[in-house]
């Protein structure tokens, strides 16, 4: 029980993340101020409003919870998926979700000790600039694609309906879940697409020397879509936290 509240903690706590996301990224398009930002602005966000200590702690535990069910799910394959190629490409999707959000928590650790968050930055930067920058670019370039490949194989996978038709929730509640995971989902593989392009496009042609982020995909959609478009994928990110949120209360998660 333990374990599966720990799951549920931290499924929420994503949904928080990517809800404050879509949020900020929506407001500019509709003049109401915000701004375009990532997953580590949005933390850094939580820092400077009231109580920010609290939701800096809670934001953390919450995303160490997320890590834990994810390398869980990993390692003891608590949904029987075996180990041919699909399995272990939907295994390694949770290991990289996990390693994700676990130093996502702890860029909030740093902030709630009053640190920054943009050592890391540097740190991808400086690797940017080295001798193999371009190399290290189009391999991270890769691995993006692969992630954007991984949401679109959760939208069109059987097991993505199938997970949410078995569970034990109202039949209202299944079809909401549906359409917030496939709008999510959906939103989640083209911005990836996007950071992929972007960073494989620094490694190829040497422009740039940084390496892509959700800001960085989003301004590309910005500029070259206009504001509709970046309204409608900020939407989809709005979708995806709602999606976090209505899994975190009603989907069976086996721990076993």
């Amino acid at each position: 029980m333990f374990k599966e509240n720990l799951a549920r903690f931290g499924l929420s706590a994503i949904g928080f993340v990517y809800i404050l996301i879509g949020t900020l990224t929506a407001m500019p398009t509709l003049n109401w101020g915000g701004q375009k930002t990532g997953t580590k602005g949005a933390i850094a966000y939580l820092a400077d409003q009231p109580f920010g200590k609290i939701l800096l702690a809670t934001m953390a535990i919450g995303l160490f919870s997320y890590t834990f069910w994810r390398m869980y799910q990993t390692f003891y394959d608590t949904r029987n998926l075996g180990s041919d190629f699909k399995a272990l490409f939907t295994r390694a999707g949770y290991f990289t979700g996990g390693l994700f959000y676990g130093g996502l928590g702890f860029v909030a650790v740093k902030l709630l000790f009053g640190g920054g968050y943009d050592d890391q930055q540097k740190l991808i930067i400086s690797a940017l600039n080295s001798q193999y920058g371009s190399v290290f670019a189009i391999i991270f370039g890769l691995v993006l694609a692969g992630k954007a490949l991984f949401e679109i194989y959760f939208v069109v996978s059987n097991k993505f309906k199938k997970n949410v038709q078995s569970s034990e929730m109202p039949p209202k509640a299944k079809a909401t879940l549906l359409k917030f995971g496939v709008i999510g989902h959906s939103a989640r593989a083209l911005v990836f697409g996007v950071m992929s392009f972007l960073t494989i496009r620094t490694g190829v042609t040497f422009r740039n020397k940084e390496m892509s982020t959700l800001t960085d995909a989003f301004q590309f959609l910005n500029n070259e879509f206009g504001d509709v478009v970046l309204g409608l994928v900020a939407l989809g990110f709005l979708s995806f936290g709602l999606f976090m949120f209505v899994k975190a209360k009603y989907l069976y998660i086996n721990m076993h």
